[in-house]
């Protein structure tokens, strides 16, 4: 069984322990904040209150074999730095912190955080282009500006052969799935698939292609700036 340790518990902390319970891992949790430790100290293997500015608290109860360590300290970004780096110098190999800001982040990075992760801007990258798009109907920013996204195929497409329509080279957009309306599950397809009008494509590429894709008008074709071409600048940060 994999092992986990949550240090703090910010409002991301507290939701990657959760998902951590339903998976029936092995979790050692440790916050200053009594009352928060002792609300679930009776769900995660071990549970201790403690502050982590102290190198030697953190040596003491994190095993250096941990598999990943994940670091959450809301604003405290000062004690969020040290941890991640007692972290590193101990030898744990996964660390996954979360970031106040990108100068934040990019300190944790510096330090040895494996993954920083800033869950707002990340939830923003998920539900803007459902706003600005009304054909995505899901997008999941990956790393390396990489995307995975629910497309309804726009009406031009529909009729014509996933050969005829030639997604991948006219696109860049590679479908990885087909389901038929909302409540369908997906299902793979031959090339010699037909696109429907009620047919949504899980489709994997770059953040850009997919945004155009679904209709997001690229800046070099907009002028002068706007709201979208904003968004497309911003996926590129």
């Amino acid at each position: 069984m994999k092992q986990f340790a949550v240090i703090g518990l910010g409002a991301f902390g507290k939701s990657v322990l959760e998902e951590l319970k339903e998976l029936d891992a092995d979790v050692l949790l440790i916050d200053k904040d009594r009352d928060v430790v002792e609300g679930y100290k009776d769900t995660v293997k071990l549970a201790y209150v403690a502050n982590v500015l102290d190198e030697e608290v953190v040596r003491r109860l994190v095993p250096a074999t941990i598999d990943a360590a994940i670091v959450d300290l809301g604003g405290d970004l000062e004690t969020s730095i040290l941890a991640v780096n007692y972290l590193k110098k101990m030898g744990v190999s996964n660390i996954i912190a979360k970031a106040e800001s990108p100068p934040h982040g990019d300190i944790l990075r510096i330090v040895g955080a494996t993954r920083v992760i800033f869950p707002e801007r990340e939830a923003a990258k998920r539900v803007v282009p459902m706003l600005v798009s009304s054909v995505i109907t899901s997008f999941l920013s990956l790393s390396g500006g990489f995307a995975i996204a629910e497309v309804q195929p726009p009406p031009r497409y529909h009729g014509k052969t996933l050969i005829e329509a030639n997604l991948r080279s006219e696109h860049g957009v590679n479908v990885i799935a087909v389901r038929h309306g909302a409540d369908e599950d997906y299902s793979f397809f031959s090339p010699a698939y037909r696109i429907m009008d009620s047919d949504v494509f899980l489709v994997g590429g770059e953040e850009e292609d997919i945004a155009k894709f679904g209709g997001i008008t690229p800046p070099s074709q907009r002028k002068p700036p706007g709201a979208v071409n904003r968004f497309l600048s911003w996926l590129k940060q």
